[in-house]
């Protein structure tokens, strides 16, 4: 099986052998496995002549917004601290769920059954989102850990994106746009990842740029406000004196006269 997105499942009746390299993994009726994107080799078995599963699967792009939008919204810790031997392979974890998580896809399984349900894709995603709540609000273990390091990696990405973003003429709700995220969502994870908020630490970064290019080059005030994305060169210049307690030529000139001597 060759998959493209995140699959998270949960046998219902028969067994899922998993293959691995020279070791073998039996998952019974009751267990809950997670395979990463990629080739896995797996073979069902029938019970009774019939094998049951359900499984969600989900692109890492819409993984990551989920995770975000739950540890954001209900202040749930996406951190894990969790290692064992099971869920050292980061790409497959197998393992027996909690009695709220089993109990929840016994649910899913009478619900997606029930005739008069239509099972829609925002049906699922909304479903998928309530697993993703359970998960990281369990106890910490493989599932979890599965879901953190994921967590991680889209923490990893808003912050590339903040920092490709540093000297571009963009305003906040496109960078809230851009990484996904409601404006509200967008202030909450840059204020937990730099400590300020977005105009704050925007406005102190792009003036200790230009304060760099005013000592290092030869351009204009007019050409440094503008390269460090600062439309108007007025307040671009009130903007450093209150910063720098000087302007941006009165610092110039007053460095060129330290060189001098």
């Amino acid at each position: 099986m060759n998959i493209a997105r995140t699959a998270i499942g949960f046998i219902i009746r028969g067994e899922k052998r998993v293959f691995i390299n020279d070791s073998t993994t039996t998952l019974a009726a009751g267990e809950m496995f997670i395979f990463g994107e990629g080739l896995h080799y797996e073979e069902n078995i029938l019970q009774d002549g019939a094998f049951e599963q359900i499984v969600f699967y989900i692109s890492t792009e819409d993984l990551e917004k989920i995770i975000i939008s739950v540890s954001q919204n209900y202040n749930i810790s996406c951190q894990s601290n969790h290692i064992c031997n099971k869920c050292r392979n980061t790409n497959f974890i197998a393992t027996e769920p909690s009695p709220i998580i089993a109990e929840f896809f016994g649910y899913i399984n009478r619900y997606f059954r029930h005739n008069s349900i239509r099972v829609t894709e925002a049906v699922e995603q909304i479903k998928l989102t309530e697993l993703i709540f359970l998960i990281l609000s369990d106890e910490d273990n493989c599932i979890k850990r599965f879901i953190s390091l994921r967590a991680d990696k889209a923490s990893g990405k808003f912050a590339q994106q903040i920092y490709d973003n540093l000297f571009n003429d963009i305003s906040i709700e496109q960078l809230a746009k851009q990484t996904n995220r409601s404006l509200t969502s967008f202030k909450k994870e840059f204020r937990r990842q730099f400590a300020q908020p977005p105009h704050k630490w925007f406005i102190e970064k792009r003036l200790q740029r230009a304060k760099i290019l005013l000592i290092t080059t030869n351009m204009t005030i007019s050409e440094i406000g503008s390269h460090c994305a600062f439309s108007n060169i007025s307040h671009f210049i009130k903007l450093f004196k209150q910063h720098f307690n000087n302007t941006p030529a009165a610092l110039r000139k007053e460095l060129k006269q330290h060189q001098k001597v």
